[in-house]
């Protein structure tokens, strides 16, 4: 399956047409990574937006060795996923780190300022890519809440 088939399927990108797909697609290449690979470290300079094609990524927090949540994720991105907003958002730094948590992970790259001069070129692309953005966002950050709540629960439950 080449890049453009693979764009049309995922959903950031599920609006558009043939064209607005070629215009995305030379903005993407492939990376390839083995299990427990870290894609990126929180605080790296954010300077994609990534898509999973195959494989899953687990995005975590870079604790000590001695944490008790030490490489437990605090969300996992499956295929066809997008992930990485924080290029578009200042301090433009990852929040979290991400590592391939399958065998394999085959993933789409797109580069932000290739993207964002695409964006000026092209306002529906833009929008669509923004709007859906702002909408993984909200889950995200749902997700993330959720997550320290049932930390802190468990936490608690364990000190009595």
């Amino acid at each position: 399956m080449t890049i453009l088939d693979f764009l049309e399927k995922v959903d950031v990108f599920k609006n558009m047409n043939d064209e607005q797909l070629k215009e995305i697609q030379g903005c993407s290449h492939i990376e390839n990574f083995n299990r427990g690979d870290r894609l990126f470290a929180k605080g790296d300079d954010s300077q994609h937006l990534w898509i999973v094609k195959n494989g899953q990524v687990d995005l975590r927090l870079d604790v000590s060795e001695n944490s008790e949540i030490k490489n437990n994720p605090i969300s996992f991105i499956s295929t066809a996923q997008t992930f990485g907003w924080s290029c578009f958002a200042p301090p433009y730094k990852y929040r979290l780190s991400g590592y391939c948590s399958s065998r394999t992970c085959e993933m789409v790259k797109i580069e932000k300022n290739r993207l964002i001069e695409l964006f000026e070129k092209d306002a529906d692309i833009g929008y669509q890519v923004m709007s859906y953005l702002v909408e993984v966002v909200g889950t995200q950050f749902y997700q993330y809440q959720n997550e320290i709540a049932k930390r802190i629960g468990e936490g608690i439950m364990a000190s009595w």
